[in-house]
C-alpha cells in the first residue's frame, strides 16, 4: 500500500509542477542616466579653486575635488614648526564640511613658479647642501641635493609629520575628504626632473643614476609609511624611469603625468606604461600640459587633447585648462568638452538589462524565490580598483523591505575592463506569506566594508542610494507538494528506474532497514566508472529552484575503504546534457556497520530541465567492491520561483 502511495503522490507532483513550470523570464532595459558620477577613486579635479566658490557654478557641477600644490616652506617655516592647521584646516572646513567634496594635493621642494624660497632656509642651515637656481620671477632660489642623505633625512621626518596630522593614524583612519597626494619630494615640482640643473651641478653634487633611484626609493617607502589609508600618486617620467615606476607600483603608489597635448602627454606614458600597468591595479592620472588659452595660440585642438587623454585608461585628470579664478571666465565649448569627459572619466558601470519572471509566485507557506539575471557594462575608460557588491532590495506594497540581500559578483569589479559587458546572476528568497500586490525592485552598488554607494547611470537614486527599477506583481499561488522524489524501498517496484553500473547488483533487504521492512542492497564490484547505481527523477527540474537530497546510508563492506560513498543530485539540460552536481557528505568509514545519514542543498541553475540521483563512488579508476544499504531517500524542492 506504501509504494501505491509513494507512486501516486509522485505522479501528482510532477503534474503539479508542469501546470506550475516557472513563467519565462522577461528582459528590462532600464533608462540610462547621462549624469556626472562623482565616485570613490575617480573625477576630475579643480586646480587652484578660492574658497568662495558657489555650489551652482559650472566646475562644480563637474568636479568633487579641490587640488593644490604648496611649498614645503608654507607648512614648515622652522624646524620642528608645523602649520599644517593654518594651511589646511580652511580647505579642509570649506571643501569637504561645507560642499561635501574632496581635497587633493602635493608639497613641492623645488619649484622655479614659486616666488620665494620652496625648501624652507633653515634645511640648509642644518647642513644640507643645495645649489643656486633662479626662478622665473628672477629672484634666487636654494634648491636641495635631492640624492644627499642629509636632505631625505630631513625630508622624511617631514612626510612623516604630514601623515601624522592628515592621516589621522591614533584612529586608522584617513583623513576625511582626504582624496590623493602626490609624492613631490624631488625635482622640478616633483615631477621626476632636473630642469635647471647644469652637468656642472650634477657633477659637484656626486649625482649618479643609482643615488636618483635610491633617493626615489626612499622617499616612496616613506610616503606608503606615513599614508597607509590614502591614495599616492608619483609623476611618472620616461622609459629610462621605468625602474623607478616600477618600484612604485609594486608598492602600492599610483600614476600621474602632465604634457598632455594633441599627442597625447609627455613621454607617450598612456601608451607604453599606463596601459599595461592599470590592469595590475596601478590608478592614472593626466594633467594638461597648458591652459586653455595657450593651447588655442599654439594651434592645439583641445578637444582632441581630451580624447587622446581618454584613450588612455585614467581615472583622474586635472582641469587644469583654467585655474583658481579663472574658471569664472571659461567659454561654453571649454565647459561642455571638460563636461563630457566627467561622464567618461573612470569607471562607469551601466546596467544594460534585466531579465526577471513577468510576476512573483507567493506562497502561503513555502518560501519562494525571485531569479535574476543582470548585464553590466563598464562605460568608462579606467578600471575600477575596488571590489564592490550588489544589493537587491525588494520593497512591498505598504513601502516596506521584504528583502534585502547583498551578492558579491563572481567576477569581481575590479575585473569589469572597460567595454567589457559582465553577467551577473542572482535569486532573492521571498520568505512565505507575502501578501499579494505590487512590489518594486531595488538595486545599489556597494564598498561594504567603506560603507559607501556607488554611485550609477540610472535614474531617480533615492536617499538611501538605491535605485528603483520596476515593478512586480506578485501574484498568490498554490504551492505544490514539496517531495518531489521519495524511495523508502519497502517493495520491489521501488526498485523500478532504479540501475546499477556492472558488476553492481540491487535486491531489496529486510534486514535492519533503517525504517519499515526493507532497504536496497547495492553488492558487488564496481570497476572504472564514477557511480555505483543511479535513477532519474521522473519530476522535471525547476530551474532556480532550492532542493534538498537525503537519505540514510548503512556501509558493511568496501574494499579498497579509500574513497568513501556519498549521495549525488546531478542536473542535465533540456538538450540531456549534464550541466554540475551537488553532493552530500561522505559517509564516515571510521563507524562502518552504521546508518547515517547524508544531506545537501542544491540551488539549480537556469538552464536545468531533468534531475538525477546516483550513488557515488568517488573516482572512475579504482576498482571497489563493497555492499551498501540504502533507505528513506527523499528529493524536497524547499523554494520555487
Amino acid at each position: 500500500m506504501r509504494c501505491m502511495i509513494a507512486v501516486i503522490a509522485l505522479v501528482l507532483v510532477s503534474l503539479a509542477l508542469a501546470q506550475e513550470a516557472p513563467p519565462g523570464m522577461v528582459e528590462f532595459k532600464p533608462p540610462a542616466s547621462d549624469e556626472i558620477l562623482f565616485n570613490p577613486g575617480m573625477g576630475l579635479y579643480l586646480q587652484y579653486p578660492p574658497l568662495d566658490c558657489k555650489p551652482d557654478e559650472w566646475f562644480m557641477r563637474i568636479c568633487d575635488i579641490a587640488y593644490y600644490r604648496l611649498d614645503w616652506s608654507d607648512v614648515n617655516p622652522e624646524a620642528g614648526k608645523y602649520t599644517f592647521d593654518e594651511y589646511f584646516g580652511p580647505k579642509f572646513d570649506f571643501w569637504v564640511k561645507q560642499c561635501g567634496k574632496r581635497v587633493a594635493f602635493r608639497v613641492m621642494c623645488e619649484s622655479m613658479h614659486s616666488r620665494g624660497q620652496v625648501t624652507p632656509q633653515w634645511v640648509f642651515d642644518q647642513g644640507v647642501p643645495g645649489v643656486q637656481h633662479t626662478a622665473l620671477n628672477g629672484k634666487a632660489q636654494t634648491d636641495p641635493v635631492f640624492w644627499d642623505d642629509r636632505y631625505l633625512d630631513v625630508q622624511c621626518e617631514f612626510i612623516r609629520k604630514l601623515g601624522e596630522y592628515l592621516c589621522e593614524r591614533e584612529r586608522s583612519l584617513g583623513k576625511p575628504g582626504l582624496e590623493f597626494v602626490d609624492i613631490g619630494s624631488i625635482g622640478e615640482w616633483g615631477e621626476m626632473h632636473l630642469a635647471r640643473w647644469t652637468p656642472q651641478q650634477l657633477a659637484e653634487t656626486g649625482y649618479t643614476e643609482a643615488k636618483y633611484v635610491a633617493a626615489y626609493r626612499r622617499v616612496i617607502d616613506e610616503h606608503v609609511r606615513a599614508f597607509p589609508h590614502t591614495r599616492i600618486f608619483l609623476n611618472v617620467g620616461g622609459q629610462n624611469r621605468l625602474t623607478i615606476n616600477d618600484y612604485a607600483a609594486i608598492h602600492g603608489v599610483n600614476f600621474r603625468q602632465d604634457g598632455l597635448n594633441p599627442s597625447g602627454a609627455s613621454y607617450d606614458c598612456g601608451e607604453w606604461l599606463y596601459k599595461p600597468y592599470a590592469r595590475r591595479g596601478v590608478v592614472c592620472n593626466f594633467e594638461f600640459h597648458s591652459g586653455y588659452q595657450e593651447m588655442l595660440q599654439k594651434h592645439w585642438d583641445v578637444k582632441t587633447t581630451i580624447e587622446k587623454g581618454l584613450s588612455a585608461p585614467i581615472s583622474y585628470l586635472n582641469t587644469n585648462l583654467f585655474g583658481g579664478g579663472s574658471y569664472r571666465q571659461a567659454p561654453a565649448e571649454a565647459q561642455e568638452m571638460l563636461r563630457d569627459a566627467a561622464r567618461r572619466i573612470g569607471f562607469r558601470f551601466t546596467l544594460v538589462s534585466l531579465k526577471h519572471p513577468p510576476r512573483l509566485r507567493l506562497f502561503a507557506t513555502l518560501p519562494s524565490r525571485l531569479p535574476l539575471l543582470t548585464t553590466w557594462r563598464n562605460d568608462g575608460v579606467a578600471p575600477c580598483y575596488r571590489s564592490y557588491a550588489l544589493k537587491w532590495t525588494l520593497v512591498a506594497p505598504d513601502g516596506k523591505a521584504v528583502v534585502e540581500q547583498l551578492d558579491y559578483p563572481p567576477t569581481p569589479t575590479t575585473l569589469w575592463w572597460p567595454g567589457e559587458e559582465q553577467q551577473v546572476g542572482t535569486v532573492l528568497r521571498l520568505p512565505a506569506g507575502l501578501a499579494a500586490g505590487n512590489y518594486t525592485l531595488r538595486v545599489a552598488m556597494v564598498d561594504p566594508e567603506a560603507k559607501q554607494t556607488i554611485r550609477l547611470p540610472l535614474r531617480d537614486r533615492t536617499e538611501a542610494g538605491d535605485y528603483p527599477l520596476l515593478q512586480l506583481p506578485g501574484v498568490a499561488s498554490q504551492a505544490a507538494n514539496a517531495t518531489v522524489h521519495e524511495n523508502g524501498f519497502e517493495f520491489a517496484p521501488e526498485l523500478a528506474g532504479w540501475a546499477g553500473v556492472d558488476g553492481i547488483k540491487l535486491s531489496l533487504s529486510n534486514t535492519e532497514p533503517k525504517s519499515g521492512v526493507s532497504c536496497m542492497l547495492l553488492e558487488g564490484t564496481a570497476g572504472q566508472v564514477w557511480n555505483y547505481a543511479q535513477t532519474r527523477l521522473k519530476a522535471a527540474a525547476v530551474p532556480y529552484g532550492l532542493y534538498r537530497l537525503s537519505g540514510w546510508m548503512l556501509v558493511e563492506k568496501i574494499e579498497p575503504a579509500t574513497k568513501p560513498p556519498y549521495l549525488k543530485l546531478a542536473t542535465n539540460g533540456a538538450d540531456g546534457k549534464w550541466i554540475t552536481n551537488f553532493s552530500t557528505n561522505q559517509y564516515d568509514l571510521r563507524q562502518p556497520g552504521t546508518w547515517q545519514r547524508l544531506e545537501t542543498t542544491a540551488e539549480l541553475p537556469p538552464n536545468a530541465a531533468t534531475l538525477d540521483l546516483a550513488v557515488e563512488k568517488g573516482d572512475n579508476t579504482t576498482p571497489v567492491t563493497l555492499r551498501l544499504r540504502l533507505d528513506d531517500v527523499k528529493v524536497e524542492l524547499l523554494e520555487a520561483p
